[in-house]
């Protein structure tokens, strides 16, 4: 995959959070915020739901991406999330 914006990784976390049947409908999960914490917002339920989250995320990148580098603080804050795994990305090109 080619050319994967901060956009299109947020895009791909919000239609895949949508589709998750556990998942807490708030007004956060419509705007999904750059400082949105999934799993202290409840948007993920536990670390298993997040950890399939990270799975997804690697699928749609189509490779591996190597999540131990990013800061564990900021691994569940959408923001942080989105540049790293579009930064991954690019680096596959």
């Amino acid at each position: 995959m080619s050319s994967v914006t901060y956009a299109d990784v947020r895009a791909f976390i919000k239609d895949y959070l949508v589709r998750q049947p556990g998942v807490k409908k708030t007004p956060a999960s419509e705007d999904l915020p750059e400082d949105c914490d999934l799993l202290v917002s409840g948007m993920v339920s536990d670390s298993i739901d997040f950890l399939n989250l990270l799975a997804a995320l690697q699928e749609f990148a189509g490779r591996d991406i190597d999540f131990e580098v990013l800061d564990p603080e900021e691994m569940s804050i959408v923001g942080p999330l989105c540049r790293f795994v579009s930064q991954q990305m690019s680096k596959a090109d």
